[in-house]
């Protein structure tokens, strides 16, 4: 009789482990697929305003232009902030689907590091090299843990090659220093790689979604 017992105990639980593995597989499948169908305009809103905000401003540098034109950085936040809050209400009047578990944990994992990238935006805008790598590095972050979540290979290897390219940064300001290589085209070189960050993080997990929903 024990062993009976036992025997339907271990088969329930092998049934319930089971079905926990299914339920699971199916959100992460799930999460996915809203990934791939309404974050492609999310990241591509932020990669282009932060490229384009990025280009202006190399040309204000290398043209020399009055340097007031250098708060348009701002435009980024403000921009990005805009197109966050028009694509959500978007969302939600063509009826999204509710949020499971891991939708929650990646706007969490986003909300957090959307905090601390003000904070890095108004700390560290008169220090270029902390400002390029401190907001490359986050997004970075950000991007490869949405990925890792939500097992979406391209999310994950955008943003670690994201992360690789902003030690670029704090590397390029020790050979500066120690060298004490006074030549203004390496500074404005911040700016291109921290706009070519952006294309690698941002805007081309952006088309190939974009792409892929289209075709579904």
């Amino acid at each position: 009789m024990n062993k009976t017992n036992n025997t339907a105990h271990s088969v329930g639980e092998s049934i319930d482990e089971r079905r926990s593995l299914e339920i699971i597989s199916q959100m992460i499948a799930d999460t996915s697929r809203k990934i791939e169908q309404n974050s492609s305009l999310y990241f591509l809103a932020w990669g282009y305003t932060t490229v384009l905000v990025s280009l202006f401003e190399y040309i204000v540098w290398v043209a020399d232009l009055n340097k007031s034109w250098l708060w348009a950085w701002w435009l980024i936040p403000v921009i990005g902030g805009i197109a966050t809050l028009l694509l959500g209400r978007r969302e939600r009047k063509v009826g999204a689907q509710p949020k499971s578990y891991l939708d929650r944990s990646v706007s969490a994992v986003w909300t957090v590091l959307g905090l601390s990238w003000w904070i890095a935006f108004v700390v560290f805008f008169d220090n270029a090299s902390a400002f390029y790598f401190l907001i490359a590095f986050m997004m970075g972050i950000g991007t490869t843990i949405s990925g890792a979540i939500c097992r979406q290979r391209l999310l994950t290897v955008c943003g670690a090659v994201s992360i690789v390219m902003s030690v670029i940064f704090p590397m390029k300001h020790w050979f500066v220093t120690n060298y004490q290589i006074a030549n203004p085209a390496l500074f404005y070189s911040d700016i291109l790689i921290f706009a070519a960050i952006f294309v690698v993080m941002m805007i081309v997990p952006g088309h190939i979604y974009l792409h892929r929903a289209k075709r579904s």
